[in-house]
């Protein structure tokens, strides 16, 4: 589970880079990691690390086609002072053809007058196609380099275009293993469910009966015995059914807890509160007996000043009714002469 925490906050952390390349103004920065919820039980510094190289790794993406679009910007310069120059020489060159113009006009006045010979203005002619030739030349060479500044104005746009189109993949890739990730989660949840024992009740685990790891449990079996914590104090004694008669609920009784130190331990003063319907057997022992509660008010615990675990033995005294010095020598006589004269 930890490692695809640690997955998703890989992933999430990349989803929020690539978001920085297609957000809606399409400038870098336009999503912030700040944005993305993360997954809890993450340590913060396990995600410090994670964002921190994620951040690393967009930030020099960034800067390499930061990189890229100055250079060509730089280039988009250059040809600009080239068009710049190219211009001043087709105006020169126009000047050029303005000068041999008036210079042919001329001489064509004078070779219509006579004055010179017509072949002089076949001279002029000449350096006009000249002229003109090269005003084209530059003409053209203006448009090459207009055109070369348009390719490397597409080429600014396009680096930008290419990193959105490759976020965007990239974006589907990562959604994809976020989906799978989650379908992961979801198994390995259900398997720890199923491994993992939850108590009905909060309390302190007593008689642990599984210890082996991996371990197989059968339905049914019993793993351990756990005392509630907020649970009420039990005392649980054992009657013995030649005694049962004189015991009823309510009667009070006093309570020694030998696992103290005697001398110093006070008794306590309880009430039967409850005495089960019928006998119980021990199968150790084969004893029958009658299972008793007797009930304490916190005030006569609070006279141990010690605390009780479970388990601890506890010898109760059953307050029955007063009897006599003489009654307890004539009541096995009496009981004998009954049992003598009993027909069989």
């Amino acid at each position: 589970v930890t490692d695809l925490r640690r997955e998703f906050v890989r992933c999430l952390a990349h989803i929020s880079s690539n978001l920085s390349k297609v957000g809606a103004s399409g400038k870098p920065g336009a999503v912030h990691l700040a944005t993305i919820e993360f997954p809890e039980g993450i340590e913060a510094g396990e995600l410090a690390v994670l964002i921190k190289g994620e951040t690393r790794l967009f930030n020099g993406n960034r800067a390499n086609r930061e990189s890229q679009k100055q250079q060509l910007e730089l280039g988009i310069q250059q040809v600009g002072e080239e068009v710049k120059g190219l211009k001043a020489q087709n105006v020169s060159k126009q000047r050029e053809i303005a000068l041999v113009e008036t210079e042919q006009a001329k001489i064509k006045g004078l070779v219509d007058k006579k004055l010179l010979e017509g072949n002089r203005i076949y001279a002029t002619d000449r350096e006009l196609a000249r002229l003109h030739g090269e005003r084209g030349e530059i003409d053209s060479s203006i448009a090459r380099a207009m055109t070369r500044m348009s390719e490397i104005r597409l080429q600014v746009i396009a680096i930008d275009d290419v990193s959105r189109t490759e976020a965007q993949r990239e974006l589907g890739v990562v959604d994809t293993r976020i989906s799978e990730l989650y379908e992961r989660k979801t198994a390995i949840e259900d398997r720890l469910a199923r491994t993992e024992i939850r108590a009905p009740i909060a309390g302190t685990v007593n008689e642990p009966n599984v210890d082996t790891i991996g371990g197989v449990v059968t339905p049914a079996e019993v793993l351990a015995t756990i005392v509630p914590k907020d649970a009420d104090l039990k005392i649980q004694v054992r009657l013995a059914p030649a005694s049962i008669d004189p015991v009823q609920v309510g009667q009070h009784a006093r309570l020694r807890f030998p696992a103290f130190n005697q001398r110093t331990t006070p008794e306590l003063v309880g009430e039967v509160s409850h005495i089960s319907p019928a006998t119980s057997r021990d199968n150790a022992t084969g004893e029958t007996f009658y299972l008793g509660d007797v009930a304490v008010k916190p005030q006569e615990l609070e006279k141990l000043g010690e605390a009780l675990l479970p388990g601890m033995p506890v010898e109760v005294y059953v307050s029955t009714e007063a009897r006599t010095a003489m009654s307890y020598f004539a009541k096995p006589l009496s009981d004998q002469f009954s049992r003598a004269f009993r027909e069989r």
